[in-house]
């Protein structure tokens, strides 16, 4: 019988130590899904920061009905990374960029680095080796494509909210290279734009976290200024949305759950700054805010109840050994699911045995003897 090992979340008090070391997040490729959800190693979509117009203040829930949006029932996986790999050994790029000890998007990373404080959100996700690697991926469940399709009209509405505020917030090109004029129909032309959650601009990306190599692979909206050749990641930009703060229990809620994610995403990424947009219960658009990534911690610090950065990376580190003592079948279709229950508030690793490899077999012909 396959044996279930686990990991007890409890007690918080063995993660409050010195946070361990985490190397800046270095790109080394990056990849565009076109309008049509097609995979293309370019920076088509790649799309350039310029603050809203506030005046008038534009409703976020407008367009709603006329969004295109991607096909929620098509399982992924990590096809995208893998691809981008692929691509990149293609241009006999140094075989040291492919090592590493893990491969995963950065939502699987940012699920691990907050579940300490988020032990009512039970997730679970897929892994595989193959060589030296553990390569992992979300477990599409029913229930999760429900939830990104949006569960009632109003999550449906916030939902394209969020996209409706990444339209306002970008150019297809960099301002500075724009005429007065050119710059104003940009202006009018986002407004009036459909919003298309097709497209996405995506980063990959090195990093290192205590002893483990990470590949991973993030959306990024959009970017200050020119790409720069060496660390773009510094001038990348993440852009959110999130009730006005009018009341205390408002911003309670927001430091505590939604300020953690915002920190949790961008400083895995080495995002430097997330720009929050605030709306009322009607949409509208009413302020915005620029928060440094490296001042999120600083904000909800000496606070009763708020989260600290040191637990969530020492958590991360610790439950990404217990990943690597665990997942030691090698073979893409020998697969484990490590899940999190919140009823037992304990990670879980259960193996499957042979399944249905999630791996491309592209990318399972190219990376099997690494």
């Amino acid at each position: 019988m396959m044996s279930i090992r686990r990991f007890g979340i409890h007690p918080l008090g063995k993660y409050r130590l010195p946070c361990p070391p985490f190397s800046e997040p270095k790109e080394i490729l990056s990849f565009s899904y076109s309008e049509h959800r097609k995979i293309c190693m370019d920076n088509r979509e790649l799309k350039y920061y310029y603050a809203p117009q506030l005046d008038p203040a534009p409703c976020l829930f407008d367009g709603v009905d006329s969004q295109i949006q991607r096909d929620y029932m098509v399982n992924e996986h990590i096809d995208s990374l893998l691809a981008s790999l692929c691509h990149l050994q293609k241009q006999a790029a140094d075989p040291r960029i492919f090592q590493s000890d893990f491969v995963m998007f950065r939502g699987m990373l940012t699920r691990m680095f907050i579940t300490p404080y988020t032990l009512r959100e039970s997730w679970a996700m897929n892994a595989t080796k193959l060589g030296s690697a553990i390569y992992i991926e979300e477990d599409l469940t029913s229930e999760k494509i429900a939830d990104r399709r949006g569960s009632s009209d109003m999550h449906r509405k916030l939902t394209y909210g969020g996209y409706k505020f990444e339209l306002l917030c970008m150019l297809n090109e960099p301002p500075n290279r724009l005429s007065p004029e050119k710059l104003e129909a940009e202006l009018q032309n986002r407004h009036n734009a459909v919003v298309n959650t097709n497209t996405e601009y995506c980063s990959v990306f090195r990093t290192r976290l205590g002893a483990h190599s990470i590949i991973s692979g993030a959306e990024i909206d959009c970017i200050d200024g020119e790409k720069p050749a060496e660390f773009p990641s510094r001038s990348y930009r993440e852009l959110k949305t999130a009730n006005v703060l009018d009341t205390e229990r408002k911003v309670l809620m927001f430091e505590r759950y939604k300020l953690l994610k915002f920190w949790a995403q961008s400083f895995i990424a080495g995002t430097p700054v997330v720009t929050v947009g605030y709306r009322n219960a009607n949409g509208m658009l009413c302020g915005i805010e620029d928060i440094r990534t490296q001042d999120m911690p600083r904000r909800v610090r000496e606070k009763p109840g708020m989260w600290t950065a040191n637990v969530c990376m020492n958590f991360a580190n610790m439950l990404l050994q217990f990943i690597k003592d665990c997942v030691v079948e090698t073979g893409p279709e020998f697969q484990y699911r490590i899940s999190y229950n919140s009823e037992d508030e304990e990670v879980q690793i259960t193996p499957l045995g042979k399944c249905k490899p999630f791996l491309t077999e592209e990318f399972i012909s190219k990376f099997s003897g690494k």
